[in-house]
């Protein structure tokens, strides 16, 4: 006789199971690490395209920020010939207001001497956003939380900038 047993095939079929299984839970688990990564990696770019805005904006002013209406505003007086958060220099002072609006982080510049306020969407993709001032006017704390975040960060992320330049101007 030739071929193979019902036993033969049999034991050929589970062990074709066992390893299409191992497969299938193999493909599971990398799909969910590549979910994990994309989500981790757009709260990366949320993080430091925030930092980066703040930082260029808090290290130049010359004036402590003020934060307003519930912790959910900061405003920041910049002088004249200060690049803004528009990334244009006006040739007047200004306040920059920076605030959460639909997902959005915008910035509204805002002429001291009156005038239109000009709004601009910086960012997509924020879930929450507060700000804190800390040790005596010398400390911004900007907690933001991406869209889908994972679990972990679902608190926020603490951004902390010192104001240098009052510093500074107090010695």
């Amino acid at each position: 006789m030739k071929g193979y047993t019902l036993l033969e095939l049999m034991v050929a079929m589970a062990a074709g199971m066992f390893l299409l299984a191992g497969v299938s839970m193999s493909y599971s688990a990398i799909k969910s690490t590549i979910v994990v990564t994309q989500e981790l990696s757009h709260a990366q770019e949320v993080v430091r395209y925030t930092s980066q805005v703040f930082t260029r904006s808090i290290k130049q002013t010359n004036v402590s920020p003020v934060v307003s209406n519930g912790l959910a505003q900061l405003s920041v007086y910049q002088s004249s010939g200060s690049i803004s958060c528009h990334g244009d220099a006006p040739i007047f002072d200004y306040t920059e207001d920076y605030t959460l609006v639909n997902g959005f982080l915008v910035c509204a510049i805002t002429p001291t001497a009156g005038g239109d306020t000009v709004t601009v969407n910086l960012l997509k993709g924020v879930n929450t956003l507060s700000f804190d001032i800390l040790y005596s006017d010398r400390l911004v704390r900007i907690t933001i939380t991406p869209d889908n975040v994972p679990d972990l960060f679902e608190n926020g992320i603490d951004i902390d900038i010192a104001v240098t330049r009052p510093i500074i101007g107090q010695f």
